[in-house]
């Protein structure tokens, strides 16, 4: 009768987890929270961020909503959306961590997107914000949100690479939202190509950036 008890709870318990494995399992909602792990957002800016219809992004939304990985923040007259705890973010490192320790394919992807020097968290200490640029490609809400110390910001979408504000002969760190992004590493190819002689990339997340800033 007990071992019968154990195992009912057992399945129980394991279709509770399930429900958030299939939450997770879907590219879109994959996407949404990636972006929410930026910082809060409407419905608008969330579909023109992962570049899908607002109808189809809030019925993602509900869906992650019922398993209570979002949540609404209310502010006037208008609806944003959050990550629902700390635990969600961690959830989407994980995920990234675990493909790229056991997928070749997700270690062959990054190879060929990391072509330049890799600046790490904790080579960020030791950087001389005098003379390195910063570049910081989010867009301008995120910026505001958090940035990295002596970030300067020019969204991806709106760089002009005729017309920038650091020398050729500058150091400069391009960074974006992260592992999962691939803008620093085009900028900063791009940049390259141009000239510009002195480019690393950052690829960790300002959240990841806060998370070891925290631990020290």
């Amino acid at each position: 009768m007990q071992d019968k008890l154990a195992i009912a709870y057992q399945d129980r318990a394991f279709d509770q987890v399930l429900r958030i494995g299939k939450a997770v399992s879907n590219l879109t909602r994959l996407k949404i929270i990636f972006i929410l792990d930026q910082g809060s957002k409407s419905v608008e800016e969330i579909s023109k961020a992962i570049n899908i219809s607002v109808g189809t992004t809030s019925k993602n939304l509900q869906i992650l909503k019922q398993v209570n990985l979002v949540k609404e923040e209310k502010s006037k007259n208008f609806v944003f959306y959050a990550l629902a705890n700390e635990q969600v973010s961690q959830l989407l490192m994980l995920l990234t961590t675990l493909a790229e320790k056991t997928l070749p394919e997700m270690r062959c992807l990054e190879k060929t997107y990391d072509t330049l020097p890799q600046t790490e968290i904790a080579d960020l200490s030791n950087q001389d914000s005098a003379t390195t640029y910063v570049l910081d490609l989010r867009p301008t809400d995120e910026f505001n949100n958090v940035h990295l110390p002596g970030a300067h910001n020019i969204p991806f979408n709106e760089i002009d690479f005729t017309n920038l504000p650091f020398s050729p002969n500058q150091e400069v760190m391009v960074y974006c939202r992260g592992r999962l992004c691939g803008y620093a590493n085009l900028v900063g190819n791009e940049l390259k190509a141009r000239g510009y002689m002195h480019v690393s990339v950052f690829n960790h997340s300002v959240t990841e950036w806060q998370k070891e800033k925290a631990k020290n």
